[in-house]
């Protein structure tokens, strides 16, 4: 309705313009009749109105923007691509085994390494992981880059995430030990006890969305839970990256 009623005064301003400067124009001497004039102010009122009620209004557009078309997928920081190496470790492999495929990489200079790391830990029915299995893990991985920590149970279901950087200040430097138990062995083990991972930035199960969601829901969930810090986005059931609180607050702000 205020569009409407806008478009309405905009275009009998614009029409009384016009008839306003034709009626000048004749009283100094020019031709048009007064039937033109009126004809022609009531063509351009016309005009003016239709374009001030279809015009786009800002951010329509957008209001519906999925998370998997730009720009939203330009707040999504991947979990894998080509510039990303992928470390999965078990519960039963050696530490050895898990970073053989990588050669001597974690020997040499950090600098010689070019590319981010996502690590994903795996469940196992065999038992949990070793608390000192993953203290070394994190040590090892301490001077390069490590963006991204996946957990996963036993049964290949998404439990939660970790940025990398908290992951390596909280599992390497005080009371490591009990770190790790309280935010990675556990969470594995019951993946009910996942909200924890809200306590060092990261974000459990629940705090997840489809790629074909859009911004504004995404919005949404943040606001129904003061605590989640941002949201691990999924596609086809599978997580394919995190967008954190402050981008998706980014992504909508000046939306209608």
């Amino acid at each position: 309705m205020r569009r409407q009623v806008l478009a309405a005064l905009a275009g009998v301003g614009a029409g009384a313009l016009l008839f306003a400067l034709l009626v000048l124009l004749q009283e100094a001497g020019g031709r048009p009749e007064l039937t033109f004039i009126a004809g022609a102010a009531v063509i351009f009122a016309s005009a003016v109105a239709v374009f001030v009620l279809h015009r786009p209004a800002y951010g329509t557009a957008r209001a519906t923007l999925k998370l998997n078309e730009d720009p939203a997928t330009q707040f999504i920081y991947p979990f894998r691509g080509e510039n990303i190496a992928q470390i999965v470790a078990r519960p039963e492999t050696p530490l050895a085994m898990v970073l053989a495929r990588f050669g001597d990489t974690f020997k040499r200079a950090p600098a010689e390494m070019t590319r981010e790391i996502t690590v994903t830990l795996k469940g196992s029915k065999k038992g949990p992981f070793p608390t000192l299995t993953l203290q070394q893990l994190f040590l090892t991985l301490k001077p390069f880059w490590l963006e991204h920590v996946l957990l996963v149970d036993a049964g290949e279901q998404f439990v939660g995430y970790i940025p990398g950087k908290r992951a390596l200040k909280e599992f390497t430097g005080d009371n490591a030990a009990d770190k790790i138990t309280k935010y990675v062995v556990n969470p594995i083990e019951k993946p009910d006890e996942a909200g924890v991972l809200r306590e060092i930035g990261g974000a459990p199960e629940a705090d997840t969305v489809r790629d074909t969601d859009d911004a504004r829901y995404a919005e949404a969930m943040l606001w129904a839970n003061e605590s989640v810090n941002g949201l691990v986005v999924k596609r086809r059931a599978k997580p394919v990256g995190f967008i954190s609180k402050v981008d998706i607050l980014r992504l909508n702000a000046g939306r209608p």
